[in-house]
């Protein structure tokens, strides 16, 4: 297997690849001193997806430059919280934030409403003055629906990119560079079994998890496999690749949409059965880290390809319909 692609000490996965391209860019523009007029570079995507990590790594890149470039990333939330105190120079009034060379707003999704007007006054400040920004939020302008259309029709006039929910595989990925890092052998069973437990296709968990196994790793004569890995973890209250199984997702969903879990495995083609049966191999494909062929035979023998339609449908979907985006999220955090 060909060592995965990374920038700087970020894997470059599918889900992560157009926000990577996106970054690289904005540092090659900084670093060469090409200003630009472009609106903000946002970045959206639940948590775990890189977007913390990929701006870390843009500042560190910026720091170790042949220029001086200065850079702040703040949370909307601080910077919300500043604003309301007595400072004359607090929060969206600081003149770092109107003059360094890149900002990053962190979390829009938190900004409270009464702050947007200040939000848009620095951006439109900042893009007169051909200042970069970056914004990083949980999901994309179109679906920040609690906060004004003046804030996010600016954001959505700039680049939007999508951090996607991580797939098992790349998931796997992560874990192999990181395992390495950390210097914790593990078997190739063992990185499948813990790159399957990640609810939401986030990160954060898995890597907490390869933390504690660190600590107890140098005391095993040989790599980790995925027996030893869930020994470890159970004997620690952590949770092991045993913990989700299809048939626990296909009975959760049934029961949210209110049907039968034979009716939803069956051959029904109603879109009251179709809808849930797709968001269970939705699911299912996410949280389970099985191959599209044994998903299939979980879900009443159907042909893998009809797995990878409904995942595809089901993406789209949630993209589009905030509604099924909410089930889709809500099922996430049960199942996890």
């Amino acid at each position: 297997m060909s060592a995965p692609l990374q920038w700087a000490d970020f894997v470059i996965v599918p889900e992560n690849r157009s926000a990577v391209r996106a970054v690289r860019s904005v540092a090659k523009a900084l670093i060469t001193g090409r200003r630009t007029s472009t609106p903000p570079l946002v970045l959206h995507g639940p948590p775990g997806t890189g977007k913390t990590h990929l701006t870390s790594i843009l500042l560190r890149r910026l720091s170790r430059g042949p220029g001086v470039i200065t850079a702040q990333a703040v949370s909307v939330g601080d910077l919300a919280r500043a604003a309301a105190t007595d400072d004359a120079v607090a929060g969206f009034t600081d003149r770092d934030l109107l003059a360094c060379d890149l900002l990053i707003l962190e979390d829009v999704q938190l900004l409270p409403v009464r702050e947007a007007d200040a939000v848009c006054d620095l951006l439109d400040q900042r893009a007169a003055r051909r200042r970069t920004v970056m914004v990083t939020a949980n999901a994309g302008p179109a679906s920040l629906g609690h906060l004004p259309r003046r804030l996010t029709s600016r954001l959505a006039s700039g680049l939007v990119v999508q951090l996607e929910p991580l797939s098992p595989a790349s998931r796997r990925a992560i874990l192999e560079v990181a395992a390495i890092t950390r210097k914790v052998r593990l078997t190739p069973d063992a990185l499948d079994g813990l790159a399957a437990q990640a609810p939401g296709g986030g990160m954060r968990a898995l890597l907490g998890l390869l933390s504690n196994l660190a600590t107890i790793a140098s005391s095993y004569p040989g790599p980790l496999d995925r027996t030893a890995v869930d020994e470890i973890l159970s004997g620690t209250g952590q949770p092991t690749s045993a913990g989700l199984d299809v048939g626990g997702i296909v009975k959760r969903v049934a029961a949210v949409f209110g049907i039968g879990e034979k009716e939803l495995l069956g051959p029904s083609r109603l879109r009251r059965v179709m809808l849930p049966r797709q968001v269970a191999m939705y699911l299912a494909r996410e949280l389970c880290g099985l191959s599209l062929p044994r998903l299939g035979a979980a879900f009443g023998g159907r042909d893998h390809t009809t797995i990878l339609h409904s995942c595809q449908k089901v993406r789209a979907d949630i993209e589009t319909d905030e509604r099924l985006a909410g089930v889709v999220r809500q099922l996430r955090a049960e199942l996890g």
